[in-house]
């Protein structure tokens, strides 16, 4: 009769167990990165009244006898489904799709949560909402690049709030430049050249110029530098016929540009000037170019582009850098990159598509993408990685020990955690500008809620009938 009441008894106290954890369950239908958990029962040890006994050869045997002496919790599990994402509009605001765990710190020791409801504080520390502890991941080099296999650490952005001017080192261009242009050919004809103790000077108009040719009236060709040759002042556009040349009329014939692009560089202070590049085309597949800096002429930044007459390509180029001294700033130095434009039989479209410099700037903005990278939007229009979010993934993820404010820690049974960035060794992906909802099951749990009342009231019957069987024993000396 006793087996009965402490059975019911059992019976009683673990629904109720079930119960707070159901109602857990349902209280934070809500909360986000929340994972619900469940009540498996198991019975209790069984008294054995009879044992087993073994068949022989004219005699079946026989099971035991047992009596159960009730029910016993056997685990309460955390169950780590996904819950469903919400859109937040808020970039710092993220989820993850797949396996892991968001990493956050208190300086001292490593906690694990889904709950991805992250913020920048004043001092651009990347943190926790909520907890205020600071995320976890890998910070970015000095150039912006970032190491999968760095030290993982706390999430302070301060050394990045501004980044100092860088001089620009290359300029790009890329699409068509016109195959069916002719060359730009100007000529003169009123060169004379009197004597042979004067030299003569001519002014070419046409600055920057480029392919120039001198020949007196017998078709001889003077060699530039040479001493009874020509010499010229590309800056100013003086050619002068050394005095050491034969008196004679000489013609005299250049290219000028047929296009002129405007690009801008940036100094090592970040001060802007303007550089034009003047393409002229002097032959079939090939083009000549020439610099200007501040409408300045420079004897860099020069050289030839030639094409393949087949396929368009650029085949060869022999441009040199651009050098340019600057006041109060390191000089200049920067190369062309024309590896991306073709000559076609169709309209020019040669268009500047990027250069490496820039003013100095302010961060003003940070975002996240997929990979769990920040990125930094500056005011000078620069845009680079300052960290990335590293996560954990875990062996036994049901093992980790909740410790409230949507945390968990590593426990003797979750395994030691595995810590990456996202999208490698099983970790998932970063959903910016979501949040993980409660994986709860609103009706699962009150059809689980239902069950749980009905097996408590049936428990309590079990006690109120073993009472009334008793009082009936106590009555029978009446």
């Amino acid at each position: 009769m006793m087996r009965s009441l402490y059975a019911g008894v059992s019976g009683l106290k673990n629904h109720q167990t079930r119960m707070d954890v159901i109602g857990n369950n349902i209280a934070n239908v809500n909360t986000i990165g929340f994972k619900k958990s469940r009540v498996v029962f198991q019975d209790m040890f069984s008294q054995t009244l009879k044992n087993a006994t073994a068949p022989s050869q004219n005699k079946a045997g026989t099971n035991p006898h047992q009596v159960g002496l009730g029910m016993s919790l056997a685990s309460i599990d955390v169950i780590h489904t996904p819950g469903s994402f919400q859109s937040t509009g808020k970039n710092t605001d993220l989820s993850i799709e797949g396996d892991g765990y968001f990493m956050v710190s208190d300086g001292e020791k490593t906690y694990y949560t889904r709950a991805g409801n992250f913020d920048l504080d004043v001092n651009y520390t990347f943190f926790h909402g909520g907890t205020g502890l600071v995320a976890k991941g890998i910070l970015a080099d000095a150039s912006g690049k970032i190491d999968p296999t760095a030290l993982i650490q706390d999430i302070h952005l301060e050394q990045y709030v501004s980044t100092p001017a860088r001089a620009t080192t290359k300029i790009d261009f890329a699409k068509n430049i016109d195959s069916r242009v002719a060359p730009q050919v100007e000529t003169l004809t009123s060169a004379i050249h009197h004597d042979q103790l004067t030299p003569t000077v001519v002014s070419l108009n046409d600055i920057p110029f480029s392919n120039v040719t001198v020949i007196d009236s017998n078709g001889v060709q003077l060699v530039e530098n040479a001493a009874d040759g020509y010499s010229i002042n590309y800056a100013t556009g003086e050619l002068t016929i050394a005095a050491g040349a034969a008196t004679e009329d000489y013609t005299i014939s250049y290219n000028k540009p047929n296009y002129t692009l405007s690009v801008l560089a940036y100094d090592s202070k970040g001060d802007i000037h303007t550089v034009n590049v003047h393409l002229a085309k002097i032959d079939h597949n090939k083009w000549t170019v020439n610099t200007t800096v501040d409408n300045t002429f420079v004897s860099y930044g020069q050289g030839m582009l030639e094409f393949d007459p087949v396929t368009g390509d650029l085949i060869n180029s022999t441009v040199t850098n651009t050098i340019q001294t600057i006041d109060g700033a390191a000089d200049l130095d920067f190369s062309y990159d024309f590896s991306n434009v073709k000559e076609y039989a169709g309209d020019f479209t040669i268009t500047f598509t990027g250069q490496d410099g820039f003013t100095a700037g302010y961060l003003e903005e940070v975002s996240v993408d997929s990979r769990g990278i920040l990125n930094g939007s500056y005011s000078n229009g620069e845009r680079r990685q300052l960290a990335q979010l590293t996560i954990a993934t875990f062996a036994n993820p049901a093992g980790l020990t909740k410790v409230g404010n949507n945390l968990y820690t590593v426990s003797n049974n979750s395994g030691l955690p595995d810590e990456g960035v996202p999208g490698v060794s099983g970790r998932g992906m970063i959903n910016p500008e979501t949040l993980e909802m409660s994986n709860v099951d609103l009706s699962q749990e009150f059809v689980d809620m239902i069950i749980t009342q009905r097996g408590f009231q049936a428990n309590s019957r079990i006690i109120t009938t073993s009472d009334k069987i008793l009082e009936e024993l106590v009555n029978l000396h009446r």
